[in-house]
């Protein structure tokens, strides 16, 4: 009979039979892990489309913006010199995590403007929206307040010290302003006693 040569490689292979292994640890683990029924392993939520829009409603129906799920924000057009973009500033207060000092954070959006009705210095709402380049990924809602209108519809500040004083009473302590020097008087005539003394 010919005897079978084994041959062996260089690094030896590690069995293990599931014979070797004791019966408790196979029992715990089948235990941890419960056994879930086939219907049951995944539930599918259909959703809900909206109700389309009747003519009734539309006319008290609050802003599009406000019922979308996309974020808004509002902010101060920066710079208006692109075609149909604007740079808008947001800025926003947050707390210092370690020093508590209550800080200014402003940031700065590529924002859609497609009338190209925005100019600098204008408030201006702006919402999320699909990407339009590399950068932009707002576009404008609406226009809050025109750049100036905030500052013609301004007191002057002259007027407001006045209003203050006037409030205060404080008028009859300041000093009054200076009145036009007064005229020199004419020299009268010496009177008679002088003449004939």
């Amino acid at each position: 009979m010919a005897e079978k040569k084994t041959t062996r490689s260089a690094t030896p292979s590690k069995r293990v039979s599931k014979s070797a292994a004791p019966a408790k640890t196979v029992r715990a683990a089948a235990a941890r892990t419960p056994a879930r029924p086939a219907a049951a392993a995944k539930k599918t939520v259909a959703r809900r489309r909206p109700a389309a829009p009747s003519r009734d409603r539309d006319a008290a129906a609050p802003p599009r913006w406000r019922t979308s799920r996309r974020k808004t924000k509002v902010g101060m057009a920066v710079s208006a010199k692109q075609a149909k973009t604007v740079i808008v500033e947001v800025e926003r207060q947050r707390e210092h995590p370690l020093y508590g000092k209550v800080i200014r954070l402003r940031k700065r959006f590529a924002v859609h403007d497609a009338a190209a009705e925005v100019k600098a210095g204008d408030l201006v709402r702006i919402q999320e929206s699909r990407p339009f380049s590399a950068t932009k990924r707002w576009a404008v809602v609406e226009v809050l307040s025109r750049a100036g209108e905030a500052q013609a519809a301004a007191p002057k500040a002259a007027d407001v010290e006045k209003a203050l004083e006037e409030s205060e009473g404080s008028g009859a302590l300041l000093i009054p302003e200076r009145a036009a020097p007064e005229e020199p008087m004419e020299r009268a005539e010496p009177a008679a006693e002088e003449r004939e003394g």
